[in-house]
């Protein structure tokens, strides 16, 4: 921890709820870190009344943890809200975040993450690392989701130190990534200037506050370590954000974290990756409405991602989901799309 009187250089915010096993794991990955300069706040999104004693138990035998509990609300306040709240209560320099089902793999992670920061001679906005995936039957994800696919490109960029480069917003967009908010750090008045995360968006809320900490920073780190294991949610489970939602919408709140980027960010690498990434989802969104045969909404995501992307076999495809919703103008309710 940190020493008396003096601010902790990082500040690391756990959200949690309903999760007590998972998180102690997570919290466990904090505690162990090497740095010392470190304060660690708790926030409890509600939870049951079982497991609400069990975060009391918790916080009983973690003294030099700070806990906030929040009221209980039957689907919880958001992580993007939890995660403001840890941060309005944190002291750090530096802002770090973990969620509860996910823990950090590096024990040297915040001891690598201060030298990078401070071998950087000048103030860092925010620092970016890796992670790894695995999915909930334990087999690893293969798939560039992250910033894998840049690791080696950076080491071409100018060298901060030993394994962190200094980048820049055309760089971590080239691979149509982003950076998981486990493996993010945000200098304090970086992250109260972005306005924190976005309360509004309950999924990928992660992806924009990268979208806009990339637009906003001028100084950008990026380390090629893989601090963390991320835990893929079960597509058959029903107690987690990323599954709790129907497709169509995951789609609405993703198509939103990309207008909020055309229409907000400053620097025109972002708008065109936003744009893009606009146009995946309309297009996303059209083939899974019309799964469900709801050919109406189906053309007219297929219609609008046409504009945005001009593609031959897509303008075929929006001319049948068109003819569709003519001959067949009355569609199922949105419960049928999966």
């Amino acid at each position: 921890m940190a020493v008396a009187d003096s601010p902790p250089f990082f500040s690391v915010i756990i959200s949690t709820r309903d999760r007590p096993e998972l998180f102690q794991i997570a919290l466990r990955s904090v505690m162990e870190q090497s740095f010392a300069e470190k304060e660690i706040i708790v926030v409890v999104d509600g939870s049951s009344d079982a497991n609400q004693a069990v975060y009391a138990e918790l916080d009983a035998r973690y003294p030099q943890v700070t806990f906030l509990r929040l009221v209980h609300r039957p689907n919880g306040h958001g992580s993007s809200y939890t995660m403001n709240v840890g941060a309005q209560h944190s002291s750090g320099r530096y802002l770090c975040f973990l969620d509860d089902d996910d823990y950090w793999t590096d024990a040297h992670y915040l001891e690598h993450a201060a030298c990078n920061v401070s071998a950087a001679k000048e103030a860092v906005d925010v620092h970016y690392s890796n992670q790894c995936a695995v999915d909930s039957d334990g087999v690893m994800q293969t798939q560039d989701i992250w910033l894998s696919e840049l690791i080696h490109g950076a080491t071409q960029r100018e060298k901060n130190s030993e394994d962190c480069y200094r980048v820049d917003a055309a760089f971590l967009l080239s691979g149509g990534g982003f950076a998981h908010l486990n493996c993010s750090i945000f200098e304090r008045n970086f992250y109260q200037s972005l306005g924190g995360m976005d309360e509004s968006i309950r999924y990928e809320n992660d992806r924009d506050v990268f979208i806009r900490s990339v637009d906003a920073a001028s100084v950008i780190l990026f380390s090629t370590r893989f601090t963390s294991l991320h835990n893929v949610p079960d597509a058959n489970a029903k107690k987690n954000l990323s599954t709790v939602h129907s497709s169509m919408q995951k789609k609405l709140y993703q198509m939103r974290v990309y207008d909020k980027g055309i229409s907000l960010c400053k620097k025109d690498e972002v708008v065109r990756f936003c744009c893009r990434g606009k146009t995946y989802e309309l297009k996303h969104a059209a083939t899974l409405l019309a799964k469900s045969k709801q050919y109406r909404s189906a053309a007219y995501y297929a219609r609008a991602a046409l504009i945005n992307g001009f593609n031959p076999r897509w303008l075929v495809y929006t001319l049948y989901l068109t003819l569709q919703s003519w001959r067949k103008p009355h569609y199922e309710s949105e419960d049928n799309i999966k």
